[in-house]
């Protein structure tokens, strides 16, 4: 995976978090944008290197939202 498909899938992600203007899970996350769990994980780090999203941890659950 280069740095463009990153990029693109930092995009979608970023873009349904913004849309839905609500938090979402991993899980949550894969199913709605049908990346892989690899593809997903590397979208995410990538929008936090940004600052563009925020990790939420409550108990065991962490939960997405976009700034």
């Amino acid at each position: 995976m280069n740095a463009d498909k990153i990029a693109k899938n930092a995009r979608l992600i970023w873009n349904m978090l913004t849309q839905t203007a609500t938090r979402m899970t991993f899980i949550d996350l894969i199913v709605q944008s049908h990346l892989q769990a690899n593809e997903l994980a590397s979208a995410i780090g990538w929008l936090a290197r940004e600052d563009s999203i925020s990790i939420i941890e409550e108990g065991d659950k962490q939960f997405f939202v976009a700034y």
